[in-house]
């Protein structure tokens, strides 16, 4: 699980509109008046022995047979029923679903709460689908490696050779884009989400149309740091569709879903009658009833995610069919095909590689409005995990729950320790775990400093993410570092690092994670292999540029009295006019004020509810058209107040002191704008 990128930009919002204001382990579930009674109590399974999937020879680490497997599956039941319970009630998720396979079979498949809140509709985990926001992305991986694997495709071969309906532009000769680049995040495209989501499936454009219309620029060389990216998986579903000759829904449908009896399951929108009927619906805590109903799960970019929906049961069947690990093209995409660190977990073809306790694993997160799951592979004990909430939850927990349940589901399954003998992945084959042990590192003071997540957009909207996503690194004694912004765990957003020698790094407690800095000055993070993180300078911290903002905002906000209030007391005095450019100019002084004011009234109506966020930016809204619409009118009233401050030292106006308090506007102006320009908080021609 990764924090997604809205949320962050939500956080982002917020913590601009406090600057601006200054510079001016879970409990026992309990009632909650808006959290349904189905929600803390229904439970609904299905049973382990009906799964239709072809069975798998047992794993090692599997569950015992007899009265010993039984003694355990039921140890396992009651663990989920209580930690989903607790989830439910206190972070205030309507339902839930959660499957867990062993040893070639389901041992659990259980439905929690209501599908949906106005008519009660229970969760059914054979019935009820959700969508799976990135948990698509497995799909796409699976549909291009099977292109791979019967050789329709090279992996290493440019992009372009393939597609038909799209042209990746050819911005850095000589380094093409390639398959194996979109399916590692390593392609070098920009981030931007905003719009590209829409709230009815009759109104998703076609993908290709939207590959062209909707391309992001590339920003840097593909092979060079891992940046999510979710275009790319967007070009890689195209890429099948050029290749197979049927568009991407249909290719997954024929290929991987029908063979594996995924009845539930589909990637067409709209989607077929059956499955409309029995999709749930997403919320997040609010409004009158309790609950608001979320928009915005379908798009053109189905491979990347929207649009895409499975059943608990279903997803049960394709994680044991992966587990079987008797395909090639399986087999692809659990391997780490990019390191950014040769010594930490590495990126698969739709997977990122896990590590906990001398475990191995193949992970995967998915997030959309009003909904969030979560998938693990343990192939060495021939375990699988998947759980989906349909709630955002509050402050948007449920995407933390559900990382936190699969941790406790794995550690009740597979005691820690190496890989049973003779059923070693790639990711085992690959694990390097460090000793414990510290050890000096005399680089200790060159890994301070502030990093950004190379996913953040450097060209469009979503670049606003950058003020507060950054990742603070801090000494910690002589053997140590401190990290903020690194953790996934929103009880815990500060960790302790210990030093193993040569920039590599072991979590003290917490998650068990570790992190390494690269000799180009990269820091990767154990928890988040598909996103590295480079160092900023000085001049580009994002505290820095807070401070800015905020100042600015705050002087220019000032300067919508002062300037007005002079004027009057000049008038009430009966003194002589200044001259009608004099008067213009701090007019647009004053109006640069309240257009400074307006624009942080609409960036607090856009985030006053961060979960809210999650379908504003996806869907985009007239409230966030008209936060750039006031950043772009703040920018040209900054050009006429620039320009009003030197002409008032040329011609005179105004005493000395009425100049220099005018060349403060003029500067907060300039400062401000330059924030806003640098975020892209405003209209084109100015990004």
């Amino acid at each position: 699980m990764r924090t997604t990128p809205i949320r962050v930009l939500a956080t982002t919002a917020a913590t601009i509109l406090t600057v601006i204001g200054s510079a001016a382990p879970l409990l026992p579930a309990t009632a909650h008046a808006a959290v349904p009674a189905a929600a803390r109590t229904a439970v609904h399974s299905s049973s382990s022995s009906s799964s239709s999937h072809p069975a798998v020879p047992a794993r090692p680490g599997s569950l015992a047979p007899g009265g010993a497997r039984d003694a355990r599956s039921s140890a396992l039941a009651s663990l989920v029923d209580r930690a989903v319970a607790d989830h439910l009630a206190d972070d205030r998720i309507p339902g839930a679903a959660v499957t867990v396979v062993s040893g070639g079979r389901t041992v659990l498949s259980r439905g929690y709460g209501v599908a949906d809140v106005t008519d009660g509709t229970p969760v059914d985990p054979d019935r009820t689908a959700f969508f799976l926001g990135s948990l698509a992305k497995l799909f796409t991986a699976q549909a291009a490696s099977r292109l791979v694997v019967e050789g329709k495709v090279d992996p290493e071969a440019d992009v372009n050779d393939y597609l038909r309906a799209v042209t990746v532009p050819d911005t850095y000769p000589g380094r093409p884009v390639t398959l194996d680049r979109l399916l590692t995040h390593t392609a070098g495209f920009d981030s931007d989400l905003v719009g590209r989501n829409r709230a009815r499936a009759e109104d998703v454009e076609p993908l290709a149309e939207s590959l062209v219309t909707r391309r992001p620029p590339r920003i840097r060389a593909p092979g060079t740091v891992a940046a999510y990216d979710n275009y790319a998986y967007a070009l890689a579903g195209q890429l099948v569709a050029d290749v197979s000759g049927q568009t991407f829904p249909a290719y997954v449908d024929e290929h991987i879903l029908k063979p594996l009896g995924m009845t539930g399951s589909t990637f067409a929108q709209p989607q077929p009658g059956p499955i409309a009927a029995r999709l749930a619906r997403g919320y997040r805590p609010g409004g009158t009833s309790g609950w608001t109903e979320d928009k915005g799960q379908y798009g053109a970019w189905s491979p990347s995610g929207p649009g895409a929906v499975s059943t608990a049961a279903d997803m049960g069947r394709w994680m044991t069919d992966q587990l079987a690990d008797d395909t090639p093209a399986n087999r692809l995409m659990r391997q780490a095909h990019h390191r950014q660190d040769p010594r930490l977990p590495g990126v698969g073809y739709g997977f990122e590689e896990w590590r906990r306790g001398g475990r191995t694993g193949w992970f995967k997160d998915g997030d959309i409005p009003g909904f969030h799951s979560n998938l693990l592979l343990v192939p060495g004990r021939g375990v699988g995990v998947f759980v989906v909430f349909n709630g955002d939850g509050t402050d948007g927990r449920a995407a933390w729950d559900g990382k936190d349940l699969i941790n406790r589901i794995v550690d009740a399954l597979v005691p820690e320790g190496p890989a049973a003998a003779g059923n070693a992945t790639v990711a085992d084959e690959d694990s390097t775990v460090p000793a414990p042990e510290s050890s000096a590192d005399p680089a200790l003071d060159s890994y301070t400093g502030t990093y950004r997540p190379a996913r953040v957009s450097r060209a469009g909207l979503m670049s606003v993410e950058g003020l507060v996503a950054g990742v603070t690194v801090a000494k910690d004694g002589e053997r140590g570092l401190r990290t903020t912004g690194l953790s996934l765990d929103p009880d815990r957003p500060g960790q302790r690092w210990l030093a193993l020698g040569n920039g590599l790094f072991r979590e003290r407690g917490g998650q068990r994670a570790t992190l390494a800095f690269t000799e180009e000055g990269v820091l990767v993070s154990s928890a988040t292999p598909s996103t590295a993180y480079e160092r900023l300078a000085w001049r580009q911290s994002p505290a820095l540029h807070l401070g800015v903002l905020g100042l600015g905002m705050a002087a220019l906000a000032l300067g919508a009295l002062v300037l007005p209030a002079v004027a009057l007391l000049r008038r009430s005095r009966g003194l002589t006019p200044h001259p009608p450019a004099a008067r213009a100019a701090r007019a647009a002084g004053a109006a640069a004020g309240l257009t400074a004011v307006a624009f942080t009234a609409a960036l607090a109506a856009v985030v006053a509810d961060g979960n809210a966020m999650m379908e504003t930016v996806p869907l985009g809204s007239p409230l966030l058209s008209a936060v750039t619409a006031l950043g772009t009118a703040l920018v040209c009233l900054t050009l006429a107040v620039v320009a009003g401050a030197v002409a008032a030292w040329l011609r005179g106006w105004w005493t000395v002191t009425g100049r220099l308090l005018f060349a403060v506007t003029a500067t907060a102006a300039v400062a401000t704008t330059s924030m806003l320009l640098r975020y892209h908080l405003v209209w084109i021609p100015f990004t």
